[in-house]
């Protein structure tokens, strides 16, 4: 079997897991030497790739102290706008950036583009008392917020601290239970001043029902220091009693956590710290995080496992063979002229694949239909039932939550797409090698770039996830403030959608409009988006049916190849001495006890193990 370089590091972002990392080279070694590089160059991607942020939602009804937590976890007072009197209008991603000139820099994002504005007017943008917010002549609002800092005590994190505006959102719960393949927690904020809520709890059952990845704090501690351990325990004991396994319940003190990182005194620092509880919040969420951040490289392992099976399947059919002898000519003769006759209709099929993936794209503009006729009708009901002052009072949250319908609806969409081309062309006649899915859905929404979508890989092709860390951000920012909206598709593959929606930016006027054009913009926002999507697919049924002929035929071809060896080694075997058989035994024996071990190394390392 032949050798070739291992992978040479990553470019940016976390190292790889060493083992992974071991597992993964010793794997691509393998691949090459079977003429599968394409999928060999797709798990070291995959391997390499530039990490998603580490990223920590926070979550809470309104007035638990969200804002001055993630203050607290940053260790700088005020950078989110916090106070008794404040509630958070958009959700804001703070995000460390050692690079910046000034102590911190914020951006907002509207649906027509970023702007850059001084920290200090922050508060005037994202909060519902806010000049801007309130300034009725303001014609656009931002649907998210970013903050960039110089300095943090969570220098690797980004921490998104959601809008206080209606309370916990059960739809960010859903999200967050199918979050598992992406680098982050959600702190669900209580307070001490009495044990959790039936919404608090409902919540944590939504969000921990298949991940583990919800760490709930009871802020406040320093104003109800007689009670708060008693409620921490009791949030502690109704929790475990409901979800019947115990969640991490951790009580903070977000003012001495400030205090604390602003004290000259490291004693009395330390002693402020200890007492405010937010480094073991801090210690809790960095553990979480840090076993998270290995599932991209678990990714990886999986891919290549799938390639070694494949290659097992091709040795030990070769070594029967040579073992059989004679006896094995009929069967592979058989099996020649079966492909040869599908390689001689192959013309044939691919005149029917035109067929199956127009009958796809229109199967998907259905379900895009549907998706959006949902979307109208969810907010016609809501406009008429709770009427303009309710919009009008939170229109800012309202925006962009309809911004964020639209948007799951594209996704969805083009995730639906993607599972039926695997399930009703891909898989039927690849069946026996599944690692051709890799490689063709890498190109497929690669090729939705020029679109303005972007990808990145999810940890499992067993789920469709929706990353709630970036979607409560909304919008797509750069890489320094992290402000991104992750859509997860499925297969493996995730999509990233873009927000510069035409007519978004008019959801404001029309709220202020009046009902009639409001819903004479939700129409036409609707109308673009479908027409968005539409032209998305297309892209992908166009870049599906060059790719699909092209894998097809030199699937053939390599079978055939492949077979006609086989049969080769076979005849030469049947007409060879009992030592020359024993030879090609022993090298087909070899290689099989080779592609064992590494897949055995990849089994291990997935079921938790080291290689």
């Amino acid at each position: 079997m032949g050798e070739t370089p291992a992978s040479q590091g990553v470019a940016s972002g976390r190292a790889p897991d060493d083992g992974a990392a071991r597992v993964v080279d010793g794997s691509v070694k393998v691949l090459r030497a079977y003429q599968m590089d394409a999928l060999a160059d797709v798990a070291l991607d995959k391997l390499n790739r530039v990490e998603q942020p580490r990223t920590v939602v926070v979550v809470g009804e309104v007035q638990r102290g969200k804002s001055s937590l993630v203050n607290a976890l940053i260790g700088q007072r005020d950078l989110c706008p916090a106070g008794v009197d404040v509630t958070s209008s958009v959700s804001v991603g703070v995000t460390p950036d050692p690079t910046l000139e000034a102590d911190s820099t914020a951006e907002l994002y509207f649906p027509s583009g970023a702007r850059p504005v001084p920290s200090a007017d922050l508060a005037e943008w994202v909060t519902i008392g806010g000049a801007m917010v309130r300034d009725p002549q303001v014609d656009e609002l931002p649907t998210a917020a970013a903050i960039a800092v110089r300095e943090g005590r969570m220098s690797d994190v980004t921490l998104v601290d959601t809008p206080g505006v209606g309370g916990l959102d059960v739809g960010l719960a859903t999200r967050a239970a199918q979050s598992a393949q992406q680098a982050c927690v959600l702190v669900l904020v209580c307070d001490a001043s009495s044990p959790i809520t039936a919404p608090e709890m409902a919540f944590v059952r939504e969000s921990a029902a298949t991940v583990d990845s919800v760490v709930v704090a009871v802020t406040k501690t320093d104003k109800n220091l007689r009670r708060w351990r008693e409620i921490v325990a009791e949030d502690e004991r109704l929790l475990a009693e409901q979800l019947r396994r115990p969640v991490t319940v951790i009580g903070v003190s977000s003012l001495l956590a400030v205090m604390a990182a602003e004290s000259a005194d490291p004693a009395i620092r330390d002693r402020l710290e200890s007492e405010s509880g937010i480094g073991a919040l801090r210690a809790e969420i960095d553990r979480r995080l840090d076993a998270a951040s290995t599932l991209p490289h678990v990714d990886a392992v999986r891919t290549c496992l799938e390639g070694l099976r494949v290659v097992r399947g091709r040795v030990t059919r070769e070594l029967a063979a040579v073992e059989a002898g004679a006896r094995a000519l009929p069967d592979l003769t058989a099996d020649m002229e079966r492909l040869t006759e599908l390689q001689e209709q192959s013309r044939q099929w691919e005149q029917y694949l035109a067929r199956d993936l127009t009958l796809l794209r229109q199967s998907a503009i259905d379900d895009l239909e549907r998706r959006l006729d949902d979307v109208r009708d969810k907010w016609t009901t809501f406009i008429n039932t709770h009427g303009m002052e309710v919009l009008r009072r939170s229109a800012q949250k309202f925006t962009a939550d309809m911004q964020t319908d639209l948007q799951l609806a594209m996704a969805e969409t083009l995730s639906g797409f993607l599972q039926r081309l695997h399930d009703t062309i891909i898989e039927p006649r690849f069946r026996d090698d599944p690692t051709v899915w890799e490689e063709l859905s890498s190109r497929i929404v690669a090729s939705m770039q020029d679109k303005k979508i972007e990808t990145h890989q999810v940890g499992s092709k067993r789920h469709g996830l929706l990353d709630p860390t970036l979607l409560t951000m909304g919008v797509i920012g750069s890489s320094t403030l992290g402000g991104l909206l992750g859509l997860s598709a499925l297969m493996g593959v995730g999509v990233v959608v873009g927000t510069a929606w035409v007519g978004i930016n008019l959801s404001f006027r029309a709220i202020r409009a009046g009902k009639s054009n409001l819903l004479t913009w939700l129409r036409e926002t609707i109308a673009t988006t479908k027409a968005a999507t539409g032209r998305l697919v297309e892209s992908a049924v166009a870049q599906s049916r060059p790719e699909i002929v092209i894998r097809y035929r030199e699937y053939l071809r390599t079978n055939i190849d492949t077979l006609q060896k086989t049969i080769g080694e076979v005849q030469k075997a049947a007409s060879a001495d009992a030592a020359a058989r024993e030879k090609s035994t022993q090298r087909l024996t070899t290689n099989l006890e080779i592609v064992d071990k590494r897949i055995v190394a990849a089994e291990r390392l997935l079921a938790g193990g080291r290689p």
